[in-house]
C-alpha cells in the first residue's frame, strides 16, 4: 500500500474509533446524543459540518492546502493535503459538535495536553480557545451542547497562522448554527 494512502486510512480510522467511543458500552449513539442531566436549554441547530462548507475551508485556509476526508452526523474533517518530505503530514481541520457534553471535561483534556488555555465568547455563547505551537482549538457551548473547531499540524512553519484560520471559521459556525 502506498504510505499515504496508509496515512489517509489511519486518519479516518482514528476518526471512527474517535467518534465510535462516543457512547457507553451498550449504549446506542442515539442514546448517547441525548443530553446528560447538567444539560438545560436549547442547543445548536444541527446541520452538515455545523454550517461550513469545502469552499468556506479554502477561502479561510487557502487553497490546496485542505480536501474533505469525513463527514458525518457528528462532524467533519478535512484533510491536511500537504507533505513533508516523502511524508504525508496527515493533519487537518476538524469540527465536531457533541450533544450534554461538559465544557469542564474538555479543558481538562486540553490542559493535559499542555496548550494554553483562554475564555472567549462567541454571539453570547461562552467557551474557550486551547493552543500550542502545532494545534489551535475553539470550544463553544449553547445550552447542552458544545460544538469544537480545531486545526492541528505536524508542519506549522508552513501553514497560516493557525489560531485565526480556526477563530474566522469558528465565527462562520456561530453565524450559520447559533
Amino acid at each position: 500500500m502506498p504510505a499515504r494512502f496508509t496515512a489517509r486510512l489511519a486518519a479516518v480510522l482514528a476518526f471512527g474509533v474517535l467518534l465510535s467511543g462516543c457512547a457507553e458500552d451498550g449504549e446506542t449513539a442515539e442514546e448517547s446524543a441525548t443530553p446528560g442531566p447538567g444539560a438545560t436549554g436549547e442547543g445548536f441547530r444541527s446541520v452538515d459540518c455545523n454550517g461550513v462548507t469545502d469552499a468556506d475551508i479554502t477561502d479561510v485556509a487557502g487553497p490546496g492546502l485542505y480536501r474533505s476526508a469525513v463527514v458525518s452526523d457528528a462532524g467533519c474533517f478535512w484533510q491536511e493535503d500537504t507533505m513533508i518530505d516523502d511524508f504525508g503530514a496527515g493533519m487537518g481541520i476538524s469540527t465536531w459538535w457533541y450533544r450534554g457534553s461538559d465544557m469542564a471535561t474538555e479543558r481538562g483534556l486540553e490542559e493535559l495536553a499542555g496548550r494554553t488555555l483562554v475564555e472567549l465568547s462567541m454571539d453570547d455563547n461562552q467557551g474557550f480557545k486551547a493552543y500550542d505551537d502545532t494545534a489551535c482549538s475553539i470550544y463553544v457551548a449553547k445550552g447542552g451542547d458544545v460544538i469544537t473547531w480545531s486545526v492541528q499540524t505536524m508542519n506549522s512553519e508552513t501553514m497560516p497562522d493557525l489560531c485565526p484560520m480556526i477563530e474566522q471559521l469558528a465565527r462562520l459556525s456561530q453565524d450559520r448554527v447559533n
